[in-house]
């Protein structure tokens, strides 16, 4: 076990998101999704967060079992931190800690993907990639600029919804049975059902914690707010697709990853 520091700026800049669309956003070090962060199942880690933007922004992680008051917020120019021991394995979503209006800095942007990797148990060697599915709520302009709808957050309507805050992705190129993984979080609304189309899943983990494992699982539903860990293979040469299935209206917007078996 060690000691880390994980270290964050709560940023408000307007994104790219492709297909010619910008957004207004609120970010944790510039990016929506934010970085993200990797520890290991019993290191102590401190989350110390600088608040660079105009408004009060605090840091949840859900992986950490702590007084929720440490989450903040704290105003525009302060630095905020707590630490503890983690002591559960998992892939976690972190997100703005903003009291009443925490919903709404989640749906501007400010949320990630933590992986606590197991201390106990070794997963095998794999082609890795994080995914984080969210929304973005508001029409964007004659010029492709999307600022952020009030009605639309409340209503849980988003304009687009995305993985990794992209409306187009490149393939992932990788060999035909090469062992995948990805470790996945879902912002919300709703649930993100979770599917490769062309595979099955050989392995899903709820909450992406190893001791929570289903084999051969075609889809699996992830709840807003919460992760899985997903281990597939492509059996041959082609092309494949990470969708969620409950969405797959959203395909043509960019909520798909291809995926290209050489």
């Amino acid at each position: 076990p060690q000691n880390r520091v994980v270290n964050l700026a709560a940023v408000e800049k307007v994104v790219e998101l492709g297909q010619g669309l910008k957004a207004q956003a609120w970010t944790f070090n510039g990016t929506v999704p934010g970085p993200i962060i990797e520890v290991c199942e019993g290191d102590t880690v401190r989350v110390v967060m600088k608040n660079e933007g105009a408004l009060a922004h605090g840091i949840d992680s859900h992986a950490f079992r702590i007084n929720h008051e440490k989450f903040g917020p704290v105003e525009a120019g302060k630095t905020m931190a707590f630490e503890k021991k983690l002591d559960t394995p998992g892939v976690y979503m972190y997100h703005c800690a903003a009291g009443p209006v925490t919903d709404q800095h989640i749906k501007m942007g400010m949320y990630g993907v933590m992986i606590v990797y197991p201390r106990k148990s070794k997963l095998r060697p794999a082609r890795e990639l994080a995914v984080a599915q969210g929304g973005v709520y508001g029409e964007p302009d004659g010029e492709g600029m999307i600022s952020p709808s009030g009605e639309r957050m409340d209503e849980n309507r988003p304009f687009i919804v995305l993985y990794n805050g992209k409306a187009a992705h490149d393939p992932v190129k990788v060999k035909a049975g090469e062992w995948i993984r990805v470790y996945f979080v879902h912002v919300g609304p709703g649930s993100s059902a979770f599917h490769v189309i062309g595979t099955i899943l050989d392995q899903a983990y709820e909450s992406g914690n190893p001791r929570n494992v289903a084999r051969g699982v075609q889809t699996y539903n992830v709840a807003a707010g919460s992760g899985g860990m997903f281990e597939f293979t492509l059996p041959e040469r082609g092309g494949y697709l990470l969708v969620d299935h409950n969405l797959l209206s959203q395909v043509p917007n960019g909520l798909v990853i291809p995926f290209i078996a050489e």
